[in-house]
C-alpha cells in the first residue's frame, strides 16, 4: 500500500515554494541585540578562538554573521546549515534535559507538576524575537498536550497538520513564509515517514525538491554525512547549550570540547564529501521523485537523478536550468551593507550571497518615480 503523506507533503511545498518565491521579500534588517546578550558575547570573543565563537554564536543564538566563507562552505557541503538556525533539533535536544525530571514527576503522582513544566518550556520561545521555526515546534508541542488531556488519541502527523494549519492562518507564516514553508517540508517528510531506516532517504528527497525551485544542488555522499553530523550535533547540544552560557561567568571556554568535536567531524566530512557527484532535479525528476515518495522504490529516486541531474549524466543543453540576468554584468562594485552585500544601478538593486560553489545573486528593478 502506497504512503499518501510524504507525496501529499511534497506536493503542498512545492505550491508553497512557487508562491513564495513570487512574492516580493522583505527588506533586511538587523534585529537589535539585548544588553544581556551583547555583554555575553564580548566575554565569549575574548576566551574564544574567532571559528569556536562564530559556530556557538550561530548554534545557540542564530546568529551567522561571525561565520567565515570557510566554515560556510563546509555546512553547505554537507547540507546542514538548518543547525544555525534555532529549530525542533534544537529545542528537542533542549527538551531532553528536563525529561527525566518530567517523568519522575509523573511516576510520583504529581502530573499536574509535570504538565505546568512541559507547558512551560513550550511558551519559552514565545518571549523570544523571531525565532519562528522554535515557535512552530512549540505550537506542535502544545497541541499535542492539549489532545492528550482530552484523552483524544491522534496519530502524530494529524496533529502536526492541525497546529500548521493554525499557525498558517494566525501565527507565524505572515511574518516569514519561506521559513514556514521549509518547516513544513522537513518536519512533514520527517512525521510521514512511516520507517525511521527511511527518514534519511526522506530529507534527500525534499532537499532534491528544493533544487527544482532554488538555485541549488545536492552533494549525495555530502548529504548523508552531514545527516549523520547531525544526529551528533543533536547529542551533543544539551552539554553546548549549558557549557556556553557558564563560561562567560567563570571566563572559560567549557564549550571547546562539544565546539571541537562538531568542527573536526565537520572538516573530515567535508573532505569525504568533495569525492560525492552533486544531483538537482527538474520537472521530470520531480515525477520520478513522487513516485518514490508514495511507493519507497529506490528505482524511482534513481530514475529521478538519471533524468535530471545533468552533473552526473550527458544531458542536453536545453534540459540544464540557467537564471541568469544580462542587467547584473554591469555591477562591478559591490558594498557591505548591514552584514550584507549589495550593489545597485540606475535600473535594479541587488544582493549577494557566497555559497559552495558561486554567487547567489537577487535583485530587484527600481521603481520608477511618477
Amino acid at each position: 500500500m502506497s504512503n499518501w503523506r510524504f507525496p501529499f507533503i511534497l506536493v503542498i511545498s512545492s505550491i508553497l515554494l512557487f508562491i513564495n518565491l513570487q512574492n516580493k521579500r522583505p527588506d533586511f534588517r538587523v534585529t537589535r541585540t539585548p544588553y544581556l546578550i551583547s555583554n555575553h558575547l564580548h566575554k565569549m570573543k575574548r576566551i574564544q578562538s574567532r571559528e569556536d565563537f562564530a559556530l556557538s554564536r550561530a548554534f545557540i543564538l542564530g546568529d551567522k554573521r561571525s561565520l567565515t566563507k570557510n566554515l560556510k562552505k563546509i555546512f553547505t557541503k554537507l547540507h546542514t546549515n538548518h543547525l544555525f538556525t534555532p529549530s525542533g533539533i534544537h529545542f528537542s535536544s533542549f527538551f531532553i534535559i528536563f525529561l527525566p525530571l518530567i517523568r519522575r514527576l509523573r511516576k510520583k503522582g504529581f502530573k499536574k507538576s509535570s504538565l505546568i513544566i512541559e507547558l512551560s518550556l513550550c511558551l519559552l520561545p514565545f518571549g523570544l524575537a523571531q525565532f519562528y521555526s522554535l515557535k512552530r515546534i512549540s505550537i506542535l508541542r502544545i497541541t499535542n498536550l492539549f489532545f492528550k488531556k482530552l484523552k483524544i488519541k491522534l496519530d502524530i502527523f494529524y496533529i502536526f497538520m492541525i497546529s500548521f494549519i493554525f499557525d498558517f492562518i494566525f501565527g507565524t507564516y505572515q511574518y516569514n513564509p519561506m521559513s514556514f514553508t521549509f518547516s513544513f517540508l522537513f518536519l512533514g517528510s520527517l512525521l510521514s515517514t512511516p520507517k525511521l531506516s527511511s527518514i534519511a532517504f526522506s530529507f534527500f528527497t525534499a532537499n532534491l525538491l528544493l533544487t527544482l525551485f532554488l538555485n541549488t544542488s545536492v552533494s549525495f555522499v555530502g548529504f548523508f554525512l552531514g545527516f549523520l553530523l547531525t544526529s551528533i550535533f543533536s547529542f551533543l547540544f544539551p552539554f553546548l547549550f549549558i557549557f556556553y552560557w557558564v563560561s562567560s561567568l567563570i571566563q572559560v571556554d567549557m564549550a571547546f570540547p562539544f565546539l571541537y568535536v562538531i568542527r573536526t567531524t565537520s572538516e573530515i566530512f567535508f573532505d569525504l564529501s568533495s569525492l560525492s557527484f552533486d544531483s538537482e532535479i527538474d520537472f521530470f525528476g520531480l515525477i520520478f521523485l513522487l513516485f518514490y515518495s508514495g511507493s519507497r522504490k529506490l528505482r524511482y529516486l534513481l530514475f529521478a537523478l538519471i533524468l535530471s541531474s545533468s552533473r552526473i549524466y550527458n544531458v542536453p543543453t536545453d534540459r540544464i536550468k540557467l537564471k541568469t540576468n544580462e542587467s547584473i554584468q554591469v555591477l562591478t562594485s559591490w558594498n557591505i551593507d548591514g552584514g550584507v552585500e549589495k550593489s545597485k544601478n540606475k535600473n535594479i538593486s541587488c544582493r549577494r550571497k557566497i555559497l559552495f560553489d558561486g554567487h547567489q545573486i537577487r535583485c530587484r528593478k527600481k521603481m520608477k518615480r511618477r
